[in-house]
């Protein structure tokens, strides 16, 4: 361990000594983010929890007296999470769970980091609110989501990204200050991201995330949508056997399946255009395949089905304030789904979304994707326009064929999904690649791979993939978005001289 005595119990001090660690045992748990992954994580010196605000601001300035590097973790959702050298601490802010208002009137929530998915979605249903969901399941942070990672959701083509529905902010900067954003500055309170106040949106989460680079954010204020569903949800059986009724005529889900993504392109900007529809998503056929069984061995049993009958499969669920609306919407739905050459699926298969698919969000199975043992990972997670990330998801069978049929990740060369936003305005591509992690040259392969794919994207200055912190892909990348880099680096020189704050990139 080389962080020192005296700097180890000055933290002690702070948080007291039940919520601060270094040894060995507790360190080996919080050094990797999920076995599957084949990154080699450093040990942190240390993992410490506070509990507020003011407790993370005096845990920044005594790293920065002593020159150590921190990083921030909550749910353990990111490979940025951990440490990546020595003398670092890990800032867990689990115990920082608090739900610290919810205010009807103006339509807000705010939270502390620590909140998940499934502490806040229920509270705010019981009052006739939701809010935009990431896809990452219902253990995510809510906060981070918001602030610091990508926090794109299914049903953001009736809808948005989270960063479009961030508000106030309470931030401690990597020098330890402790900054609010919007009218929160001012006391006004914290319904307005922007001012009066100090306007830092973009900083603090443009459309990525700089995943704690620029500090650690520790409330924030998120706009709250109205819940077109009822506020309490049927549900039978028990998790992993689990099904949610909506009852509800207002709340229906169809799935298309289309011989081209060309085909899928016009259906989705069509559909936009009429401004109908909720969520609107070229899904991920493989991904299906294990959140609709329970086992390893009835995945194997399905997944010839699902490629055969799936191999393209259009997501639409309709949620409407009436009956009248919903045949409406179905009725022009239906009509471009004909026109466009879409064909709907077996009822059997469908009725599976119907069993499954809340107002906003894809609940309780999202988690599945690990079922099968195996190694998984995103990739390009990029957005522009709607077709531009079609010419993006042609691209990827100009390379992917050279590693699923060669076994070095699984033989499901169109497993990425396609989610138009704010009714077909643009769009996000991400490319979901599972590969066998027992095998000794995993690592070897999908470091090829993740570099085949972004070469790719350079060849054809596609914007396929979402720059957030400061790492080898946005300094490759970066001259793309208008030399992101060199802004980026040019903010964290600026917010933090020292390069303490989640320091990724090699010094």
């Amino acid at each position: 361990m080389s962080m020192t005595l005296e700097a180890y119990k000055e933290l002690e001090a702070v948080v007291g000594e039940r919520n601060i660690s270094n040894k060995p045992w507790v360190l080996a748990g919080n050094r990797a983010r999920t076995p599957e992954y084949p990154f080699e994580y450093h040990s942190p010196d240390a993992i410490i929890l506070p509990g507020c605000t003011e407790e993370v601001q005096e845990i920044v300035r005594i790293c920065n007296r002593h020159r150590i590097c921190f990083v921030v973790t909550v749910s353990g959702a990111s490979v940025d999470a951990y440490a990546n050298r020595g003398d670092t601490v890990l800032i867990d802010l689990r115990r920082m769970n608090r739900i610290v208002e919810i205010n009807e009137e103006d339509r807000y929530a705010v939270i502390e980091p620590g909140v998940r998915h499934v502490q806040l979605y229920p509270e705010l249903r019981k009052k006739g609110f939701t809010y935009v969901t990431a896809a990452v399941g219902p253990g995510g942070s809510v906060l981070a989501n918001y602030t610091s990672t990508s926090g794109d959701n299914h049903n953001q083509h009736g809808a948005s990204r989270a960063n479009r529905y961030l508000l106030g902010v309470e931030m401690v900067t990597p020098e330890g200050e402790i900054l609010r954003t919007g009218s929160l500055q001012t006391g006004s309170g914290w319904f307005c991201p922007d001012g009066p106040g100090p306007g830092l949106r973009g900083l603090i989460k443009g459309f990525f995330g700089s995943h704690g680079q620029m500090g650690i954010i520790t409330r924030a204020a998120i706009a709250l949508n109205p819940c077109k569903g009822p506020r309490e949800i049927r549900t039978e059986g028990h998790s992993p056997h689990q099904h949610i009724y909506l009852d509800s005529e207002c709340s229906k889900v169809r799935v298309f399946n289309y011989k081209s993504l060309d085909d899928v392109r016009e259906a989705m900007l069509r559909i936009g255009e009429a401004e109908i529809g909720s969520t609107v998503m070229k899904f991920f056929y493989l991904t299906l395949a294990v959140m609709m069984t329970d086992s390893a061995n009835e995945f194997h049993k399905l997944w010839p089905r699902i490629r055969r009958e799936l191999p393209m499969p259009l997501v639409v669920h309709l949620a409407t304030e009436s009956p009248e609306e919903m045949a409406y919407e179905e009725g022009i739905l239906n009509d471009i789904v004909e026109e466009t050459g879409g064909v709907r699926i077996a009822p059997d298969l469908e009725n599976w979304w119907n069993e499954h698919m809340d107002f906003f969000m894809v609940v309780s199975v999202l988690q599945r994707t690990l079922r099968l043992g195996g190694g998984w990972m995103p990739i390009k997670l990029g957005a522009d326009s709607v077709s531009h990330i079609v010419e993006v998801g042609k691209s990827i069978s100009e390379f992917i064929y050279d590693y699923t049929d060669t076994g070095k990740i699984f033989d499901a060369p169109e497993n990425f999904q396609i989610v138009p936003m704010e009714y077909g305005h643009f769009a996000h591509i991400e490319l979901l690649f599972m590969y066998d992690r027992t095998d000794p040259n995993s690592g070897k392969n999908v470091a090829e791979f993740r570099k085949t794919s972004r070469y790719t994207d350079l060849k054809h200055h596609y914007h396929a993939e979402t720059l957030g912190c400061l790492n080898e892909t946005t300094e490759l990348l970066g001259p793309l978005y208008c030399n992101y880099h060199l802004w980026m680096r040019a903010l964290k020189n600026a917010f933090d001289p020292e390069n303490l704050a989640n320091p990724i990139l090699k010094e």
